[in-house]
């Protein structure tokens, strides 16, 4: 069931549709499955500070809504969001656009309610397995805060074999560094020195895990030139948004940042959690990991230090390039 939080048409068929497993531990996501509620209620904060920070639930707002807009002929635009969480931001879009048919995948499928809006529906995807079998007839892609995806290259390739040309990508992530109130990233220091951050530490602890595991760390700063160098996408622009950490930064006539810190204070809150959890069955110190999390308790509740994360919002235009299988996927088709 997808869940909302409050802040200030015809059922859509899709290819392939049909009963798919539903995995009851996410090896690949690092983190609880959206099964659980708490997940799902982080995973809401963190959408919802997102779109608040943002100023609208999507980047590129002009291009999106151009390319979305209803048409007088052929089928109405479709919407793919790839790693839906709690299907909290596919469901708000399908009620933002009712014409348009939104379909939300992830590992642990959405379970649609009274909620649900009719012109939405979710299923079961690895994005690792590639997209070719969701059809080619996608306007809008939506992929945001998606971990586990083994070959970046792979998945810009595969978006763009089921993307129109002229169909957009939105993508977005964020950064597994934390910043200051001057926007400069937190020192890497050892416990006890000056500029020390429980929060930041266990970030850091968790990177080095992932490098470990052969994950990439350094998706943020990579992801763009993936973008720019691929003949199948126009790279359009960029917005970095910091978001506080806490209810520290002050309202602006355009943004209600306390709010934005609120929810980010919740999500990061309850993520820590989780990710001490992880370190642990890494191997980590239990004894370290429950002192760091106490600290992150009381950096929480007292704003100190100050701290921010920072999202990077991604937008690119489908061009016309023919999409052609590489030799490997050549090769691996039936």
């Amino acid at each position: 069931m997808a869940s909302t939080i409050n802040v200030s048409a015809t059922s859509a068929q899709f290819p392939s549709e049909k009963p798919q497993p539903v995995p009851t531990h996410n090896a690949i996501y690092s983190l609880p499955s959206v099964e659980n509620n708490t997940e799902r209620g982080r995973l809401d904060f963190q959408h919802t500070a997102i779109r608040v920070s943002l100023g609208s639930l999507y980047a590129a707002p002009d291009l999106v809504k151009a390319r979305l807009a209803p048409r007088k002929e052929g089928p109405q635009p479709m919407i793919l969001d790839i790693g839906t969480g709690s299907g909290i931001w596919a469901e708000s879009i399908a009620r933002e656009f009712p014409h348009a048919q939104v379909l939300g995948v992830d590992l642990t499928p959405v379970t649609p309610d009274a909620n649900t809006p009719p012109n939405c529906r979710f299923r079961y995807l690895n994005a690792n397995d590639g997209l070719t079998g969701l059809g080619e007839n996608f306007d809008v892609i939506h992929m945001r805060s998606v971990g586990g995806i083994l070959d970046q290259a792979r998945l810009v390739r595969d978006v763009a074999g089921i993307l129109k040309p002229g169909g957009v990508f939105l993508w977005g992530a964020g950064d597994m560094y934390l910043y200051d109130e001057n926007y400069e990233r937190l020192p890497c220091v050892e416990e006890g020195q000056e500029g020390w951050c429980a929060m930041h530490a266990i970030f850091t602890q968790c990177r080095e895990e992932m490098w470990k595991q052969g994950r990439d760390v350094q998706v943020l700063d990579g992801f763009q030139p993936l973008l720019e160098d691929s003949e199948y996408f126009k790279f359009m622009g960029k917005e970095d948004v910091f978001c506080p950490i806490g209810a520290w930064k002050e309202d602006t006539p355009k943004t209600a940042w306390k709010q934005v810190g609120e929810l980010m204070a919740l999500n990061v809150g309850r993520m820590v959690q989780s990710l001490g959890s992880l370190l642990v069955q890494f191997g980590r110190d239990k004894e370290t990991i429950d002192r760091w999390l106490a600290t992150v308790k009381e950096e929480l509740e007292t704003c100190n230090p100050k701290t921010q994360a920072v999202w990077r919002h991604l937008w690119a235009v489908r061009t016309d390039a023919e999409w052609t299988p590489s030799a490997a996927e050549a090769a691996e088709a039936p």
